[in-house]
């Protein structure tokens, strides 16, 4: 049975990774979801924001059990690991190597969060004896703020007792409270101008890759390289040594993915080549152990006929070396990371540089003061700042009923004692409690690794284990019917 079930949710997972759904682009997959839904007879139906409901009927003599909500997110990060991969277009590849399913490298995987869906999906096409009323809630734009979370209409939620939201990393780990975010966004014009005659210098483009860059939660308390400061920080040192003007520069994927990746191109006054990379060894040598993949491609280049003005390269290098960036506080009892700033964006567009970064926060002053600090490093190098999305905290309950179900569930088929947790990670329940604040909510999942990234991958043998505790626990509050 329990390899059925997990051929099944790999099924399902496949038929997810057949439609790009990256964050803005899911309506694709949330009809042909809906299409599958229909066929095996049930009566789905979107919001005006693009969120799929779907309710399944309780098991007779179960309809009068508190509805369950069982949720996960459409949409994913789409970290590119291939220039050959488009992740508008093309579909994920997953393949399985050393027991975990992946990609090849060309792309992130999207468990985050369509293992979620998938086993949502294994559960409507399998229907246990003994379940309560239950609706699937599949949110829209989880990725850029948990837009759909907030949009849910207070009506969907108002009938429900517990939630169960499926967007969990670790198999074991139950979450019962979560950070706020906040999401900034920062421009300044980008002027370009002739480039300068450097009869003696040459034009390179400069590539940091390789680093293992990851989710801008999870991830960020594991010291791992922001590519972007990084190659800021080489900018810095270089101009000190071999002036230069910068003609473009680029890199990270998203406001909540840790940057992997960053290229600039520039024009020297004289030859660089050995100082540059003279640099980046100095730099790549303080993740040796951590990230041994991580390195510095240097190329020449044709000289460029434009390079960016002068104001604008130095506002860029010197807000990269202002910006806090990484774990700002930890939790004082648990050691655990509190409050934390990535700056995950850095990008060219409409004659703008581009800033995007995410402040995530236990503690509302913390996360005023970094806001604060980053709008003065950057309104000093030129830079005007919006909010683009802000969600709060999602205060812990670690009591509940719905917790002691899943984790006597958890120790029945696993033999061990599961881990409550307070996760800094956006959780869409810090929305949907406040829209239905009796609501018992805990987020849990499967054993996931390097979200965000194209490293991303899934360990299958927690998949079985995971759906029986998951359907051990429906079952369970099934039996809280009315007598």
């Amino acid at each position: 049975m329990m390899d059925e079930i997990t051929k099944g949710v790999r099924e399902a997972f496949a038929f997810l990774c057949e439609t790009p759904h990256g964050s803005g682009n899911e309506a694709a997959l949330c009809g042909r979801l809906a299409d599958r839904l229909r066929r095996d007879g049930y009566a789905p139906d979107c919001d005006e924001k693009g969120n799929l409901y779907c309710d399944l009927p309780a098991s007779d003599g179960r309809a009068d059990a508190p509805r369950v909500l069982l949720q996960a997110h459409l949409d994913m990060v789409c970290a590119v690991g291939s220039p050959d991969y488009h992740p508008e277009t093309d579909p994920i590849r997953p393949i399985e190597r050393d027991g975990w399913l992946c990609t090849a490298g060309e792309s992130s995987l999207g468990a985050d969060c369509g293992a979620g869906l998938a086993v949502m999906l294994w559960l409507a096409e399998h229907p246990a004896p003994g379940r309560p009323p239950i609706r699937l809630i599949c949110t829209v734009e989880e990725e850029i703020g948990l837009l759909g979370a907030r949009e849910i209409p207070a009506e969907r939620l108002a009938d429900a007792a517990y939630l169960i939201n499926l967007d969990g990393f670790r198999f074991g780990r139950m979450v019962v409270g979560a950070a706020g975010g906040l999401r900034e966004h920062f421009t300044r014009p980008c002027p370009s101008a002739p480039a300068p005659e450097t009869p003696n210098g040459a034009a390179y483009r400069l590539t940091f890759s390789g680093f293992a860059g990851g989710h801008s939660g999870f991830d960020i308390g594991k010291k791992r390289a922001n590519a972007v400061l990084l190659m800021g920080e080489l900018l810095r040192e270089l101009r000190m040594e071999v002036p230069f003007a910068l003609v473009s520069f680029t890199g990270g994927t998203a406001f909540n993915a840790i940057p992997y990746t960053c290229t600039a191109e520039l024009v020297t006054i004289a030859p660089a080549r050995d100082v540059i990379e003279s640099l980046a060894d100095k730099l790549c040598a303080r993740y040796a152990e951590t990230e041994p993949e991580g390195r510095l491609t240097v190329e020449e280049i044709a000289r460029p006929a434009q390079v960016m003005d002068g104001g604008a390269a130095s506002g860029l290098l010197t807000a990269l070396g202002g910006f806090a960036d990484g774990v700002y506080a930890l939790h004082p009892e648990t050691g655990a990371v509190a409050d934390s700033s990535n700056l995950g964006h850095v990008y060219q567009a409409d004659g703008q540089l581009c800033l995007d970064a995410m402040i995530r926060c236990v503690d509302g002053q913390a996360e005023q003061a970094l806001h604060q600090s980053h709008q003065l490093v950057c309104g000093m190098c030129g830079f005007t700042g919006q909010i683009t999305s802000r969600y709060s905290a999602w205060p812990a309950e670690g009591d509940s009923k719905l917790v002691s179900l899943l984790a006597q569930a958890y120790r029945a088929r696993v033999g061990q004692e599961p881990e409550i947790s307070v996760q800094h990670v956006g959780l869409e329940p810090s929305f949907l409690r406040e829209k239905n604040p009796n609501l018992q909510c805990v987020c849990i999942g499967m054993e996931l690794a390097d979200c965000h990234s194209p490293q991303e991958r899934w360990k299958l043998d927690t998949v079985a284990p995971f759906v029986s505790m998951l359907s051990d626990t429906l079952t369970a509050l099934g039996a809280d019917s009315a007598e």
